[in-house]
């Protein structure tokens, strides 16, 4: 039983060289290795290149005699013509790797930071198991971030609940729906659903992609297998961002696909997203956190207007980076 990964990466070089480095040395090699470039801009692309070159091996490794390195393991590198965010990059390198013989195939993004055993752990705990995906736990600065393992709580409106804390206490816990940080697929079963909404550009691509294998498998998540997640902590995160759009949109679209009832859901977003335009507007009109709530109603807006079509991919006026908040605080500290 062996396991190839997929690591997307996009202009964040210096992190990728470390998630590589993670990936090099795990305790059970991958037997496969692929980084799809999202058309990066910061040098990342030539790295990749004279990395897959050479091949990617443990820093500082030697043989037992000390005379040659072993083997490097074997990089394939995919770059792609644009930026098609998390979810084009995920469908793109799962539909290169479900062709490969390797049993499992595992995702993460460039700021997942794999502890030596995380693929060992996983391996040992599917083993003679019917389970067809599994994950490990991820950890922000040390604590576990709930978020990322969650169980689906009203079929009808599409409320989700995390995972318990005390949960993670046990060996391991079943769920429903995971992030592509730290999840391991088999990879039969995703020749048999397909591969992820490369339209949903980015944010709940991975949503969509659990629930429609659900029916299939519960996810086991081995609470041993550890990842470092080299993000920001939810209370240091933005409160609203160019990311909420594509959040908002896709969940729509969730929710028309997988609701139980699908004209309550949609009764039921229009009317929350309305309430949340009218409370932003007063807020604003009051003076309290006036960009901010600009910024956000114009994003309920923009989503309540294509509330009727489906994903089309990257959206020019949510474009990455694009926050008026964020630009305002580089301005102000460039000052």
């Amino acid at each position: 039983m062996d396991a190839g990964v997929i690591i997307v990466t996009y202009n964040r070089i210096n992190l990728l060289r470390e998630c590589l480095k993670c990936v090099a040395c795990q305790t059970v090699p991958f037997s496969g290795i692929c980084v799809i470039d999202n058309a990066s801009t910061d040098g990342t692309g030539d790295f990749l290149d004279e990395l897959a070159a050479e091949g990617l091996r443990p820093e500082g490794e030697t043989s037992a005699g000390g005379d040659s390195v072993p083997p490097a393991l074997p990089l394939t590198v995919f770059h792609l013509d644009k930026n098609y965010g998390g979810a084009g990059g995920f469908a793109c390198g799962l539909k290169l790797m479900a062709r490969e013989s390797c049993d499992w195939l595992l995702l993460i993004d460039d700021d997942a930071m794999l502890r030596p055993d995380y693929l060992e752990r996983l391996l040992k705990a599917v083993d003679k198991t019917g389970y067809l995906a599994c994950s490990g736990t991820v950890e922000t600065d040390g604590v576990i971030d709930l978020l990322h393992r969650r169980r689906l709580a009203n079929r009808c409106l599409m409320t989700y609940r995390p995972v318990t804390a005390g949960e993670y206490r046990s060996d391991t816990f079943s769920y429903d729906i995971g992030t592509f940080c730290g999840l391991m697929l088999k990879t039969e079963m995703i020749r048999q659903i397909g591969f992820p909404k490369s339209e949903y550009f980015i944010w709940f691509d991975d949503t969509e992609y659990c629930l429609r294998f659900r029916n299939l498998s519960p996810i086991l998540n081995v609470n041993g297998a550890v990842l470092d997640h080299r993000t920001a902590p939810a209370p240091q995160a933005p409160p609203v961002s160019w990311k909420n759009y594509y959040g908002f949109r896709n969940s729509i679209d969730i929710g028309r696909t997988y609701s139980s009832c699908p004209a309550v859901y949609l009764a039921y977003i229009l009317v929350n997203h309305l309430a949340h335009i009218l409370i932003d507007a007063v807020g604003e009109m009051l003076g309290n956190r006036r960009q901010e709530r600009a910024y956000r109603r114009q994003i309920y807006t923009d989503v309540l207007r294509g509330m009727g079509r489906k994903p089309q991919g990257k959206d020019p006026r949510y474009l990455p980076g694009s926050d008026p908040i964020l630009q305002a605080a580089k301005g102000e500290n460039h000052d």
